[in-house]
């Protein structure tokens, strides 16, 4: 690991300004990720800034506007225990729940997973100059690529790692960001970058910019949520595909449905198609099938993931019926 500098500032703004002084350099919440990309190499910022000492960053409060609002440096532990989360919120808990190992739970934050480089092992290993990391190949095309991506994966092959950002999405969230020129929200859908509109980035924060919390409105009395993830072993391990899912009931008839997935694309995908679907249909076993068999339309897998192709459908389509039985638990309906 390369010498860098180290600063912990009392404010946010503090913050943004010491990141825009030297280029390169990163904002720190838990560490998980952004210490093992430094001790192998692939970054070397000149200074890291330590957000976890900033007052207001951390918890998770209710908005005078009834939205709840986690700060960024909120572990993920504090998310999946959060009592009042998992009553308003259930996918995101869901999501918080299933992330790592306790360990990692007990010190990764809410801003950082959200942020997190792609595991690729291409883009990790100094050995390969890959196109995300400036060269002109990505490896994992004709590489090793059973964890690849099956969509959108015509100029990068790397899967989203995060598992709170389509949790996140399929609540229709805020991601908070403040930087030097102040502050700003941004709809979670908005926050994405393909590599096709630029391979160098994930997210659309700008130098000296830091998440500084996420919002969302909390699930009405006829809303269920889930989130599902399909692992090669159950302990500690990547997901190979993942799913949530948000439906807003009237009677037995799906209002308005949000499904989200990741592990599968560059970016988190809203699956639109699904939803269309679910819309003011009513909700049977049938109709989360039909939901499920659309969610791998589209797909281009490579080599050796097209088992990815059957993983989406059956994580989306369990993802739907288990939201539907906690909406009309929610509901007072006989499960």
């Amino acid at each position: 690991m390369k010498n860098f500098d180290y600063a912990r500032p009392q404010d946010v703004q503090s913050a943004a300004a010491a990141l825009g002084k030297a280029k390169g350099s990163r904002p720190k919440g838990g560490g998980t990720d952004l210490i093992t990309l430094m001790k192998s190499g692939v970054l070397t910022p000149p200074l890291v800034v330590d957000l976890a000492s900033i007052p207001g960053l951390s918890g998770v409060s209710r908005l005078e506007t009834g939205h709840f609002r986690v700060g960024a440096t909120t572990t993920i532990a504090e998310v999946a225990e959060h009592p009042e989360l998992a009553r308003v919120a259930r996918v995101l808990t869901d999501a918080a729940a299933t992330t790592a190992t306790p360990l990692v739970r007990n010190r990764g934050t809410v801003g950082g997973n959200l942020c997190q480089r792609p595991r690729c092992w291409y883009f990790r290993n100094l050995d390969y100059v890959c196109s995300k990391k400036g060269g002109q190949t990505c490896y994992a095309a004709e590489g090793e690529n059973k964890y690849h991506a099956i969509f959108e994966n015509v100029t990068c092959n790397i899967v989203h790692p995060s598992n709170l950002a389509p949790a996140l999405w399929a609540l229709d969230a805020t991601i908070h960001v403040a930087g030097p020129t102040g502050e700003k929200s941004i709809p979670v859908a908005d926050f994405w970058v393909r590599p096709e509109e630029d391979i160098s980035t994930e997210n659309v924060l700008e130098a000296g910019e830091v998440i500084t919390g996420v919002s969302f409105a909390p699930e009405g009395a006829s809303t269920g949520s889930a989130y599902h993830e399909v692992r090669e072993k159950q302990s500690y391990d990547w997901a190979l595909v993942n799913a949530a899912v948000r439906l807003d009931f009237e009677g037995e008839v799906v209002k308005e449905a949000r499904i989200v997935v990741s592990a599968v694309a560059p970016i988190p995908l809203r699956l639109e198609a699904c939803e269309k679907i679910l819309k003011g249909q009513k909700f049977s076993d049938a109709l989360a099938e039909a939901a499920g068999k659309a969610a791998s339309g589209g797909a281009t897998p490579l080599r050796d993931n097209a088992y990815k192709v059957h993983l989406i459908e059956k994580c989306v389509k369990n993802t739907i019926l288990d939201a539907a039985r906690r909406a009309k638990v929610r509901s007072g309906e006989p499960r």
